[in-house]
């Protein structure tokens, strides 16, 4: 099957879209979508309207696309990586916030397969990597509505997240476990992964960072906290360390098990643990069949 890429505007389909770069700001939602649905959409939705407020009739037309992009994948054998954008742009005289769909075929043999490996970052989260851009003080754009302060939305500038990753080498090899870049807040608390939420199980309990003042609130993380026991704490390096099992999930990924690195990226070529896969735990192993069955 010849699978193309398919962009999708409020001006109907293109031929490509312009950069995140293109954009002064704005939101982002990674959703999957496979036999005909996207199974995590009521989720995306929510936090984009918490996020931007916009419009009704934005969000009509955002639906009635992603109606057609459901369609259009629902054979795709591994399905699609949908990737939607509100925002301002940079080039267009207003301040008039755009939306645009990238939707693309998920690889037959993911990446994530083997795991991945946490490496701890210099860098810091700010309130500000997540605070919603249409939020008063920051901007007062979008649906004509009064904006709250809102946080833990997923920005389409993403600076801090951007230097985190540049702190360590990204791995590609197969068969090798990739690597995700953690980050912590200023105070030294554990946070997220640059593309995940972080689980730990310790004991018989799954638990997640906090994440009302710094990070990213995660779709994945918000469905699984409806299907299993999940409490929130503020964790630290040595809770990661003594964790039973520890896992990321996100929304296009699922659950993925992990492995805490004590190297540093300097020296990360020699840790012997770098290229053995990482294997999920009994737990992992239940959250990951529980996505299976109940989402794709």
């Amino acid at each position: 099957m010849d699978i193309h890429p398919i962009y999708l505007s409020a001006a109907g389909e293109l031929h490509t879209l312009v950069p995140d770069s293109a954009f002064q700001f704005g939101v982002l939602e990674t959703m999957r979508a496979g036999h005909g649905k996207i199974p995590l959409w009521e989720f995306h939705r929510a936090r984009l309207q918490r996020s931007s407020s916009l419009s009704s009739e934005t969000l009509n037309a955002i639906s009635a696309s992603l109606e057609q992009v459901t369609s259009r994948t629902q054979n795709w054998p591994e399905g699609a990586r949908v990737r939607l954008r509100y925002g301002v742009r940079q080039d267009t005289g207003t301040e008039k916030p755009v939306w645009d769909l990238r939707v693309e075929p998920l690889e037959k043999a993911s990446p994530w397969t083997n795991g991945v490996l946490l490496g701890l970052c210099g860098t810091r989260l700010t309130c500000d990597a997540t605070r919603s851009p249409f939020a008063p003080g920051t901007r007062s754009l979008g649906g004509g509505s009064e904006h709250a302060e809102l946080y833990g939305c997923k920005l389409l500038v993403r600076d801090v997240y951007t230097r985190a990753a540049a702190e360590w080498p990204a791995r590609v090899t197969t068969g090798e476990p990739l690597l995700e870049p953690v980050l912590l807040e200023p105070k030294g608390a554990v946070i997220e992964g640059i593309r995940s939420n972080l689980l730990l199980r310790i004991g018989s309990d799954w638990i997640t960072p906090r994440l009302d003042q710094f990070g990213v609130r995660g779709v994945m993380l918000r469905w699984l906290a409806g299907q299993v026991e999940i409490s929130e704490d503020t964790l630290y390096l040595s809770d990661l360390a003594r964790a039973d099992e520890l896992a990321i999930c996100n929304s296009v990924r699922g659950v993925i098990p992990a492995r805490l690195l004590a190297s540093t990226p300097e020296v990360l070529q020699m840790d012997s643990q770098i290229q053995s896969p990482v294997r999920p735990g009994r737990a992992t192993s239940v959250l990951q069949a529980l996505i299976s069955e109940e989402l794709w």
